[in-house]
């Protein structure tokens, strides 16, 4: 029996919205924990910043998994299924990963300039093409094509063994801490954070809620009390974020600023706890705003949602140019507002690039993927 197409989750637009501004806030901080004083409160501040909001593409993996379990789990399982699948996914994030792989080697090489010859470019691309590693954000993208060329081994095996998708979330730290371990004591492999299987927990949590979604929805929803079973479970997840949060900032506080370095395998597990633990959370908050927000900021988080994936190819380059020719002195205040318009600069600079080129321009997904379906989170009217 042919099953419909699962209606879509205009919340998700939403959480990618929030996922996309937490990225813009680590690249535009990251050069803050390189060049301030230690010692001074403005480094305590962007330390903190910077490690709280590293959380972006972490949510970005689990909702990429999310949307895919949810839309492909209940369908029959085919050939053409799968080939549609790879022709329309892998086209629209292998050729914008290769463009702007060859963008950003052009840009960091000063066109070609610290090349010997043809050859060596050739060679030194090839190698960063395969790795990831042509500038370095674009491990992401990386990841998601092996997540995209395993998500038909994943889903043949959920459905061909239903009875293990209750086990995902456990079976997913298994395999991203095992990995861990293996590769700390074993393969030694350095670009670990390039490796899909360190991400192994946030893919097969989205594969969970992704599939029973509905049922997860429908029993959040049930609550009745700020003593209810949901609002305890909610409680749990803000609980153990705090504390995976707070760790977190204060390894990389006391490695920065006191140069105490812990073992890494501790860095690990307090960046899986808190990544993996705000993915959940910005999730709640996303439903949140969508059934409570101002419609501004629906629509606002919204749009920035659909072009998501166009701003994190390109908004670097703005970093880059904007860093290289603008700086507003050394005073505090000069340099708190310096950071900010690199915000600014990174975020407007690519949505005004982004939206005309996937919009208006004939081939611009070659750039920056598939071009919306003009779908927006248009808010209910609220009951009165």
């Amino acid at each position: 029996m042919a099953i419909q197409k699962k209606a879509p989750i205009f919340e998700l637009n939403v959480v990618r919205g929030l996922a996309i501004l937490a990225v813009l806030i680590v690249h535009s901080t990251s050069v803050t924990v390189g060049t301030l004083d230690t010692s001074s409160t403005s480094f305590f501040a962007y330390n903190a910043a910077n490690t709280f909001f590293r959380i972006g593409t972490t949510t970005f993996i689990l909702l990429s998994s999310f949307v895919l379990f949810y839309s492909y789990y209940h369908r029959e399982l085919t050939g053409n299924l799968v080939k549609n699948f790879y022709k329309r996914r892998l086209l629209y994030i292998l050729v914008p990963y290769f463009v702007f792989s060859l963008i950003y080697v052009t840009v960091t090489s000063q066109f070609f300039e610290t090349y010997g010859g043809f050859n060596e470019f050739i060679s030194d691309f090839g190698n960063k093409l395969m790795m990831g590693s042509a500038y370095p954000h674009l491990y992401f993208v990386f990841i998601s094509i092996q997540f995209y060329l395993l998500f038909p081994i994943f889903l043949w095996l959920l459905k061909r063994y239903p009875g293990l998708v209750k086990h995902l979330i456990w079976i997913g730290f298994v395999i991203q801490f095992a990995y861990s371990l293996y590769n700390h004591f074993v393969i030694k492999y350095p670009n670990v954070g390039s490796i899909s299987l360190s991400y192994m927990s946030h893919y097969l949590a989205g594969a969970f809620i992704g599939i029973y979604y509905e049922s997860i929805k429908a029993w959040f929803a049930k609550a009745k009390s700020v003593f209810s079973k949901q609002s305890m479970v909610i409680a749990g997840i803000f609980g153990i974020w705090a504390l995976a949060v707070s760790g977190h900032i204060y390894l990389y506080y006391s490695l920065r600023a006191y140069g105490v370095s812990y073992d890494s395998k501790l860095f690990h597990l307090f960046w899986s706890f808190h990544t993996f633990f705000s993915a959940l959370i910005l999730i709640l908050i996303g439903h949140w705003i969508y059934k409570h927000g101002k419609p501004w900021l629906i629509n606002t988080l919204t749009q920035l949602g659909i072009y998501s994936f166009g701003i994190y190819l390109i908004h670097p380059l703005f970093l880059l140019f904007y860093r290289k020719y603008v700086y507003f002195g050394n005073e505090m205040m000069q340099y708190h507002l310096w950071i900010f318009s690199c915000f600014l600069v990174a975020l407007l600079g690519s949505l005004i690039f982004v939206y005309p080129v996937l919009n208006w321009v004939k081939g611009g997904w070659v750039l920056f993927g598939a071009r919306p379906k003009g779908v927006q989170a248009k808010p209910r009217e609220k009951s009165h």
